[in-house]
């Protein structure tokens, strides 16, 4: 059963049924709707009673909608219990009913629509006869946009200007020219004529920008709809000098700006036209702020004003689309399949039956007062992608402070220091930008493989953002002690601290923290030539990197350690040919999760030596011995003295007798006595800790060749680092020639 209360409160109805509104009880609520559609135009449903709504209430409260909508005003939905708005949300109706929280906003909101309904007027222009609807009667200042990097789509909202689009880290300067925006679908006409005219729709308007040289927005609510009061064809200069003395009765203190969207009803060739009104309060507002004009040579002018924009030409535009708001309106017409082009507006252009939503803006601010804004530490270079990905991950700040801490070989990483609205810090956090790939194999595998497993991890994956091929994430960065929690990196502690203090952290890093990692160890096939080949991940051109940096053809097969005498095979040879030789080549060995990139600048540790882990691009499931081998690279080649010949000769013959065999269960002796005994010794105990690691992780299984390879995976691609020295560059080939020896000879 239903029972359906009717009451009136300045003098609007406010209707509260009571019970299910269902395929039983809707005929008797459409009943007791149907008298008050015949009188009113505004209704107030209030389901507070209401506990069900079925699909055939659903339909009966559309057809109520349609009928109000028809007389000029429209029905509130308001007081929703939980299990009916579920209903309203999941049929999609949210966007089509007005949901209001309660009935007093409900009632307010129908008295001022009331009065902007009031405010409608009738004028002569001319032969023309107009009539002005105030609508959604919205005055707010536009938005000057100066050199302001690249503009989301959702920050122009309605905006003409001069710009590109935004496709690229950075601008082609020749795609330059007029656009025009909704904050949805934006039109581009290039100066440069050898370039066409084109349109985005973006599937997320906030992922798409555009690089503005000079814009203004205004908005995104009219204050006013004017129409024709009877049907005719007029010239686009003829309309625009007819309404534009409408601009006079919005005078304010500031500035008044006026802009226009026409929508022309041409059935043979239908536009929506973007006009900005550049008359002399606009020019002296420009050149106040150090812009002399804010248009090209491409104005037409009005009464002695200018009217500058352009147009997207549409295949149709149904007149029923008019009843609607703006925003809908221009989402039905401006799609992809009905738009034909982008023209440049002329005041000649006949527009037939013309409706113009007039936007009045009460003022001129610098659109960088409403942006995120991004200052920088060091004087690093922050370009206008890395900032606009920056603005679209930190949408919940008003304010940032980017640092760099490092530049890696592949990303860059800045901590961010974020201010809310009010002005209140937020946590630490870190932005890392690199290509769209590792950004999302780092979200990704962060997700899957870092966060279920290792305790203490800092890492929190709190967005990602992408811009063509380059990507951006945002992670939390706060210890686990609080936000004053101070971390290090793992280098520091391993240039501060003795060879005795390291052991037993290197023991807890690996024996504990990453223990779910490496404790449980998996046996399968690995094919170890496919999968620690360097070329696969960052170095594709490996092999002509070292043959440019030490002059060593990867099409020879051996050279000569001049230190020792010795002739080794070629790693870069070996890569070459060997490597792809033996592609699938498998071994039943054991495999665990590894994070791919086991460096001591992604290990962190605070005060009490709690251990984060960061940078997870490339971690995954593989040869389980594969990030001790990338530590052991860092010791023994990275981090080697090779200041002077004397030291780089001692070194390399030391390094000679270290690698004659590389046998994780047959460690081999220090047999270093140069000048930095002290430093290699540091080095080798950590290696030697390294392999133990690696020993008990494989369970003894004796095959030396997983570990050489996962060697030759790090130390081969040492020539391509920048800023290394040329003697550690061939130091890493005399090695990596000695790995390649030790699987040869396995063979």
């Amino acid at each position: 059963m239903i029972s359906v209360t009717i009451q009136y409160e300045q003098s609007i109805p406010h209707v509260i049924p009571t019970g299910r509104i269902d395929a039983i009880t809707t005929s008797e609520f459409d009943k007791a709707l149907q008298p008050l559609l015949e009188n009113e135009s505004f209704l107030i449903i209030d389901l507070s009673k209401c506990d069900y709504l079925s699909s055939a209430g659903i339909r009966t409260l559309l057809i109520t909608e349609k009928k109000l909508k028809a007389a000029g005003g429209g029905m509130f939905l308001c007081s929703l219990l939980p299990e009916v708005f579920q209903i309203v949300e999941m049929a999609g109706m949210l966007h089509i009913f007005r949901v209001i929280a309660g009935v007093a906003e409900a009632r307010s909101e129908i008295v001022r629509l009331r009065q902007l309904a009031d405010g409608s007027h009738k004028w002569q222009s001319g032969p023309f006869s107009f009539e002005f609807v105030p609508v959604e009667g919205k005055i707010q200042p536009a938005l000057l946009w100066k050199g302001q990097g690249i503009a989301g789509y959702n920050e122009l909202d309605y905006s003409i200007g001069i710009g590109s689009p935004a496709e690229a880290p950075d601008e082609n300067e020749q795609t330059r020219g007029i656009f025009i925006s909704n904050g949805r679908c934006t039109g581009f006409i290039p100066e440069d004529t050898r370039f066409s005219p084109d349109f985005r729709i973006p599937q997320n308007p906030s992922n798409a920008g555009v690089f503005v040289t000079r814009a203004l927005s205004f908005g995104r609510n009219s204050s006013g709809l004017v129409r024709l009061s009877e049907p005719a064809s007029i010239s686009l200069g003829e309309l625009a000098g007819g309404i534009y003395p409408l601009k006079q009765g919005f005078t304010s203190k500031d500035i008044t700006l006026m802009t226009l969207i026409v929508a022309n009803f041409d059935p043979d060739k239908p536009t929506i036209s973007f006009s900005l009104v550049v008359d002399q309060e606009l020019k002296n507002a420009l050149k106040h702020s150090g812009i002399e004009v804010i248009t090209e040579s491409d104005s037409i002018v009005v009464n002695g004003n200018e009217l500058w924009g352009a147009r997207f030409v549409l295949y149709e535009i149904p007149d029923s689309y008019v009843d609607i708001s703006l925003s809908d309106f221009l989402k039905k017409v401006l799609t992809i399949e009905n738009i034909s082009g982008v023209e440049k507006i002329d005041s000649s252009d006949l527009v037939a039956n013309p409706v113009t939503w007039m936007f009045i803006s009460d003022g001129l601010h610098s659109a960088s007062e409403k942006r995120i804004l991004i200052d920088t530490e060091d004087e690093i270079s922050f370009e206008p992608h890395k900032a606009f990905l920056a603005r679209r991950l930190y949408t919940d700040a008003s304010r940032l402070i980017v640092k760099q801490i490092h530049g890696g070989y592949s990303a860059q990483t800045f901590q961010v220091t974020s201010y809310d609205k009010e002005g209140r810090k937020l946590r630490p956090t870190v932005l890392k930008i690199a290509d769209r790939a590792m950004i999302s194999r780092e979200s990704d595998r962060c997700n899957r493989y870092a966060n279920p497993y290792i305790l203490n991890n800092s890492a929190m994956v709190l967005g990602t953002e992408f811009f063509g091929n380059i990507g951006a994430l945002r992670y939390n960065f706060v210890g686990i002690g609080g936000e004053q929690t101070k971390l290090k990196w793992l280098t520091y502690y391993f240039n501060n601290w003795t060879t005795e203090q390291l052991k037993p952290l290197f023991d807890k890093i690996f024996l504990q923290i990453l223990n779910p990692w490496y404790g449980q160890p998996i046996q399968e096939n690995i094919y170890p030539y496919r999968d620690h080949d360097p070329r696969s991940t960052f170095f594709p051109l490996l092999c002509e990197t070292a043959a440019e940096e030490l002059s060593v053809s990867s099409d020879e097969q051996y050279f000569t350690v001049h230190e020792t005498g010795q002739e080794l095979i070629n790693p870069y040879w070996f890569l070459k040919y060997e490597f792809n030789r033996r592609r699938d080549t498998g071994i039943n060995y054991l495999t665990s999760v590894c994070h791919g990139d086991l460096n001591m600048q992604n290990i962190l540790l605070d005060e009490d030596m709690n251990v984060y882990l960061i940078d997870f691009s490339e971690t995954r499931p593989r040869s389980l011995i594969s990030d001790f081998a990338r530590l052991e690279a860092i010791f023994m080649i990275e981090h080697a003295p090779m200041a002077s010949v004397e030291e780089r000769e001692e070194y390399i013959r030391f390094i000679s007798r270290f690698y004659d065999s590389v046998s994780l269960d047959n460690p081999p002796e220090n047999t270093y006595n140069g000048e930095h005994s002290d430093k290699v010794h540091r080095n080798v105990s950590l290696t030697l800790k390294m392999r133990e690691f690696a020993y008990k992780g494989v369970k003894g299984l004796p095959s030396h060749v997983p570990y050489c390879l996962a060697l030759l995976e790090w130390m081969l691609p040492i020539v391509c680092y920048g800023g290394t020295s040329t003697a550690h560059k061939r130091l890493s080939m005399i090695v990596c020639g000695l790995l390649c020896q030790n699987v040869i000879k396995d063979d």
